[in-house]
Formats: structure tokens, C-alpha cells, sequence
């Protein structure tokens, strides 16, 4: 006879219930044995069940695999067998079973169907160390149900190649490592809800690295300032977005360069794109043609006996605007192979050629500035990593956002070099923006037209407001003090890597004979900015760079000067001596 016990100590076990059928005529109790569920289910992983089997006489159950086995355990209720079914790992991805015969004498009974699930994924996680710094190959074994995901944990040095099932590898290639110091990172395989961490490392490089040398590197960064008369941005070129001319400039020639020493400039900020001449998945390398160009034009500066600040600029944001997202390992690899390949190709440069390791970093708070540390001591580091002259040369480093402000309220901290007095700090001076950098009114504030306490007199009649109090020449004199205090002065200078009145207005709010004075009251107010910011950068020990693009005070292509007066005005401004 059959019974089915569905329900007996449900509440505190695994019942499966198991019985045989008996022939007609055996109606005696004590050799009965009921059956219930015949099945049990099993994870991958190692397992315990307990199976109860009602049976009034002896009982045993046995296993047809090794992995999976049954032991009668002790059990106080008359009349029911308690057995334990344990299940090893499986160490496969496919799904295994066993059987459990219940045998009573030499008679069998009944049987269990024991399941167990095969992983999802199996993955050697032996660390693989040591890599060459020259980069190549290497393998993971990985066997897998499916498809799986792999993460390089921001890595960009080691990527996948291949996922070869049938031979359950996966391919990895590893870059060379062109830094001096080793790298590091997990690799993270993840199907389903399981996961497996493999560690790599690869050594540093093994090129010889060139001795420092101090050769034509003699002057500190105070020094080596102070010997920059007027600088100029080499605006909107090296560093635009679809090629060296797509925003408008002409390709930089060595007349362009040489009509700036003409004019009084001896110091160019060269800003440079990088993203996006790297070459295509080769993990931050630089293309050979690119590296060439920018030194090129590098080489029009210092061999104009001009001193040149290179620097990774705006770059589509790949550093800049990540900043408020927290560190990123990525991020700091990539700032360190492109400062690496910058540093090696001029390592043997002297000291007219000058590091910038950011251009404007967004940063808002202590949290935000704690990163762009970071990534500041990881240009520093990288830079002197290469030897030669470069473990003597001016690097200089960015203020929170190149914000006078913030930097003063936020760069408590300041990156850490090895070599003493050889670090610049950076920040750029656009205030008030209303008149600096604004051609319409905006929801938070009005475009001014006039600036400085001379030209208050133009804001009248259709222009009555367009003049903005509180910014004028005692302010920017503040803001420069601020900078000399906090840098100059503990022997730091300072750049003003920016400065201008970057937007053109257009004076067409009143009468005719309105227009053409404000028009005069505007261009004097240009004048006037641009001579006092020069004015009070340099007696506070600030280099002041003029932010020029194609057209802005200089036609480049025609290779003349658009806006006299403000020309004259920089010039004169740019005697004011720097302070001892």
C-alpha cells in the first residue's frame, strides 16, 4: 500500500515521505515503507538536506555518485528514519544527478532523485603577477554555462580580447607600461550572482631613465617667472576639437610666433588637446604624428628664445569634468601615461619650456579638491619620473576651477614635489563676467558695456546700468593680493594662465550719437581691464597670460594688431616690475 505524508513536521524540516508497494497478502506493519517526494535539489555549492523515510523496520540508503552521500542520523520519533544527503561542490557548469537507492533486507523499495546545479561560471583566480613592462598576453581559465562579463576594474592598461569557450580561456592584451613605477588592478568575471577576482601587475618600466640633470635648468620657478616680460595664449588651436584650425584660427607658423615676440610677448601658453590623438585602442598612446606637430610648435617658441607652457587642456572633459564624481583609477592612469609620453619626448628641453598639468578643473568643494590633488601629484610624479632635465623643470599646478576665490578658500593642500622651489600655481581672471565674457543679458544678471571707475561716466541714458560697481581696479588689486599672499610669498608664483574681454558687444541700445559714445566708453573700458589686471598681476608676482583667439587683438592671418588701444595699454602695463 502507498501512503503520502504531505504534511508531517512541516513545519521544522525537509519531509520527503517514501514508500514501496508490497505485495496483497505482506499486510504487516513493521514492514512497511512509505514514499513521498522522490526528488531533492542542490545548489553548486556544498550542501546538506535532511531526508525523513517512514519505516518501521531497518533501512539503507545508498548513493550511486561519490559526491553525493547518505547517513542515517539519530531521530526520536518510532517509526521514522531520519537521513542526511550531503552534496560536494560542483566543480562543473553543467547540471549533475545522482541516485539514492532505499533498500529494506536485500530488497529495494524505492529511490531518490538527487539534483545539483552546475555553476554559473569557474574561474582560476591565481594572481598573475609581475607582467613584462613591454606588455603581450596572458590567459585566464574560465569556464562558463554562458556568456560572462569581465571588468578591468578601470584599468585601461589590460583589456579582453577573445572568450574562447571551447577551450574555456579568455585573452587579455597588456600595453607597455612606459611609467617608472608598477601598476596594478583586479580583474572582476561576473554571470548571474556569482563572481570571481583575478589580481595582475605589471612591472614598471625597464628603460633606462637618464639622470637628472640640471643643465640650462637653473632657475627656480620665482626666478624662471620673472624672466617672462608679457605672455599670450595661442588660443583655439592646438586644443580644438576636430582638428588644429576647425575653430577658426590658422595653422600656427613660426612667422605667427615670431610677430608675437614683435609685439612684446616672450612667454606662450600652448593649450593642447590630447583624447583625441590617441591612437585607437591603444590605451592612452599618443599618435607619433600628433606628438610631432606640438613639438613643432613648440620648437617655434623656445627657438624664438621664448618660454612655452604646455599644457593637457579642456580635452572634451575627460579629467576636468569627472572631478565632482569622485577619484577615478582610470581617470589617473590616463593623466600619467599622457604626462609620461609629453615628459619623454622634451625631456631634453631646458627651462624655456614650462608643464601645466590641467587647464580649468571643475571643482566646488574640499571633496572636489581632494581629487584634484589626485591627479595634480599624479602629473608631478609622472613628469619627474622620466629623468633628465624634466626632474628640474617649472610644473605647474591648477587653483579649484582657476578660480581666485576658491583657490584662496579651498587649496589648503598643496601637491608635493621632490625638488624644491620648482612648482607654479595657476588661475585665470575673467570678473565680473557680465562684461568680461557676456554679449546678452542673462536670468542671472545683466551684460555690463563699461568697466572701470573712468567709464562710469558713459553709463547714461540708454545705458544707464551697464556699469557694475564692487569690480573695478581696487577689486582686482584684492583679488591679485590674495594670490601673492597665499603663493608669491611663500615662494610659489603665479600664472594668470587667462585674462581678456573674450566677447565683442555690439552698441546699439540708444540714438546714433549714444551708440558711438558708448561705443568709445566700451572700447576704453576694454583697454582699461586688460591694462589693470597686467598692472596688478605682475606686481603681485602673477604672470599674466592674455587669452587670445584668431581676430581678438591680433589677426593672425594678416599678422597685424585689430584693437589698438588695448594693445598699447597691455604693453605699457606689462613694465610694472615683479616684486623681489
Amino acid at each position: 500500500m502507498v501512503r503520502l505524508f504531505n504534511n508531517l513536521f512541516a513545519a521544522a524540516f525537509t519531509f520527503i515521505a517514501i514508500a514501496a508497494c508490497q505485495p496483497a497478502e505482506a499486510d504487516n506493519a513493521d514492514t512497511e515503507v512509505s514514499i513521498g517526494q522522490t526528488a531533492v535539489s542542490f545548489t553548486a555549492a556544498e550542501g546538506k538536506k535532511d531526508v525523513f523515510i517512514h519505516a518501521s523496520a531497518q533501512i539503507e540508503v545508498t548513493s550511486s555518485e561519490s559526491w553525493c552521500k547518505a547517513a542515517e542520523e539519530p531521530y526520536a520519533t518510532s517509526g521514522i528514519k531520519r537521513f542526511s544527503v550531503s552534496v560536494n561542490e560542483n566543480m562543473s557548469v553543467t547540471e549533475r544527478t545522482a541516485v539514492l537507492t532505499v533498500a529494506r533486507a536485500d530488497e529495494n523499495v524505492g529511490t531518490i532523485t538527487v539534483t545539483q546545479k552546475g555553476h554559473a561560471l569557474i574561474v582560476d583566480t591565481g594572481e598573475i603577477k609581475n607582467l613584462p613592462s613591454a606588455g603581450g598576453t596572458f590567459h585566464v581559465n574560465v569556464l562558463s554555462a554562458g556568456d560572462y562579463n569581465v571588468s578591468t576594474g578601470g584599468a585601461s592598461w589590460v583589456k579582453l580580447k577573445e572568450k574562447n569557450q571551447e577551450e574555456c580561456t579568455a585573452l587579455f592584451s597588456v600595453t607597455e607600461n612606459i611609467q617608472a613605477f608598477s601598476r596594478e588592478t583586479y580583474l572582476t568575471f561576473t554571470a548571474g550572482d556569482e563572481s570571481y577576482k583575478v589580481y595582475v601587475s605589471q612591472k614598471a618600466s625597464e628603460k633606462e631613465v637618464p639622470a637628472p640633470d640640471m643643465t640650462g635648468m637653473e632657475s627656480d620657478a620665482r626666478t624662471l617667472m620673472k624672466k617672462m616680460d608679457l605672455g599670450i595664449n595661442l588660443g583655439n588651436t592646438l586644443e580644438a576639437i576636430g582638428g588644429e584650425t576647425a575653430w577658426g584660427a590658422p595653422k600656427t607658423t613660426e612667422a605667427i610666433i615670431r610677430y608675437f615676440k614683435e609685439l612684446g610677448f616672450n612667454a606662450v601658453r600652448i593649450p593642447c588637446s590630447w583624447d583625441q590623438h590617441l591612437e585607437s585602442g591603444s590605451d592612452n598612446i599618443v599618435k607619433e604624428s600628433w606628438m610631432n606637430r606640438v613639438k613643432e610648435v613648440v620648437d617655434y617658441v623656445v627657438g624664438n628664445d621664448m618660454y612655452a607652457v604646455l599644457n593637457i587642456h579642456w580635452d572634451g572633459g575627460w579629467l576636468e569634468n569627472d572631478i565632482p564624481n569622485g577619484y577615478d583609477k582610470a581617470v589617473d592612469e590616463k593623466q600619467a601615461a599622457i604626462w609620461t609620453q609629453i615628459a619623454t619626448v622634451f625631456r631634453d628641453y631646458d627651462e624655456h619650456l614650462v608643464f601645466a598639468g590641467t587647464n580649468e578643473p571643475n571643482v566646488e568643494n574640499a571633496s572636489h579638491m581632494e581629487t584634484l590633488l589626485k591627479y595634480e601629484q599624479t602629473f608631478i610624479d609622472a613628469v619627474r619620473a622620466t629623468g633628465g632635465r624634466n626632474a628640474y623643470r617649472v610644473l605647474v599646478f591648477q587653483g579649484p576651477s582657476t578660480d581666485v576665490d576658491k583657490t584662496d578658500k579651498l587649496m589648503s593642500k598643496l601637491p608635493q614635489d621632490k625638488v624644491e622651489g620648482r612648482l607654479a600655481a595657476e588661475v585665470h581672471y575673467y570678473t565680473p563676467w557680465q562684461f568680461c565674457g557676456m554679449n546678452k543679458d542673462e536670468s542671472w544678471g545683466k551684460m555690463m558695456y563699461f568697466w572701470g571707475d573712468a567709464q562710469k561716466e558713459y553709463a547714461t541714458g540708454a545705458y544707464e546700468g551697464k556699469w557694475l560697481s564692487g569690480y573695478n581696479e581696487d577689486y582686482v588689486a584684492a583679488q591679485m593680493a590674495k594670490m601673492k599672499k597665499k603663493f608669491w610669498d611663500n615662494g610659489i608664483p603665479v600664472i594668470i594662465g587667462e585674462y581678456s574681454v573674450c566677447t565683442t558687444k555690439t552698441c546699439n541700445l540708444g540714438t546714433s550719437e549714444e551708440n558711438d559714445k558708448a561705443y568709445e566708453g566700451y572700447m576704453k573700458s576694454r583697454a582699461a581691464f586688460n591694462a589693470c589686471v597686467v598692472r596688478e598681476a605682475k606686481s603681485n608676482g602673477c604672470v599674466p597670460f592674455y587669452w587670445h583667439c584668431e581676430g581678438d587683438l591680433i589677426d593672425r592671418k594678416a599678422l597685424k594688431v585689430t584693437e589698438q588701444m588695448t594693445y598699447d595699454a597691455i604693453v605699457e602695463a606689462g613694465k610694472t616690475q615683479y616684486p623681489d
